[in-house]
C-alpha cells in the first residue's frame, strides 16, 4: 500500500502528534495552547474522533465554536488534549456544564438530566474507557498504514 503525497504528509503530521502526546506536553505547550471549554468527545460522520466545544485564543479561529482535528490523546485529570494539529488546555466539559444546570434546577428531578448537548451529525462518546479504546485503535491503524506505506516504498528501490 503506497500513500499519495498528500496522505503521506497527513500521516507524518499524525505520527508527530502521536509522539508528542506520548511524551506529554511541556509547560510551554500548555501555556501556548488554546482553551477548549464546554467540550465533549465525539465521532464524526466519517468516523474521526474529535472534540467539540468553545475555543478561546485559537491561533487560526480566535474565539469560536469548533470541532477539532483528529483527537490523538486526552488527559482530563491533567487538563490537556492533543489533536493532529495542536495541544488544547481543557476547560469545563459539557458534562460538568450539564451537571451545573441540573443542580441549578434546585432538585426538580423531572428536569434534571433532560438537557442533552450534541453536535448535529456527530455521536458523542460518553464513556472514557470507550474513548481510550477508540484512540488506541486509531493509533494502531496509523502505525499499520505507515508501516505498509514504508514497506511499499522500500520495495520500489
Amino acid at each position: 500500500m503506497k500513500l499519495t503525497p498528500n496522505d503521506r504528509a497527513w500521516f507524518d503530521k499524525v505520527l508527530r502528534a502521536i509522539a508528542a502526546a506520548e511524551a506529554g506536553p511541556s509547560d510551554v505547550d500548555i501555556a501556548q495552547a488554546p482553551i477548549l471549554s464546554d467540550w465533549k468527545a465525539a465521532v464524526s460522520p466519517g468516523g474521526n474522533i474529535m472534540l467539540w466545544g468553545e475555543v478561546i485564543d485559537h491561533p487560526l479561529l480566535g474565539n469560536a465554536s469548533i470541532h477539532t482535528s483528529q483527537l490523538i490523546a486526552i488527559d482530563t485529570a491533567a487538563g490537556w488534549a492533543r489533536t493532529a494539529s495542536r495541544w488544547y488546555r481543557l476547560g469545563r466539559s459539557i458534562d460538568a456544564l450539564n451537571a451545573e444546570l441540573a443542580e441549578s434546577m434546585n432538585g426538580k428531578a423531572k428536569l434534571a438530566g433532560s438537557v442533552h448537548f450534541a453536535l448535529p451529525g456527530f455521536m458523542n462518546v460518553d464513556d472514557p474507557a470507550l474513548l481510550a479504546q477508540l484512540l488506541d485503535e486509531y493509533i494502531a491503524r496509523v502505525h499499520a498504514i505507515d508501516a505498509a506505506d514504508r514497506a511499499a516504498r522500500d520495495g520500489e528501490a
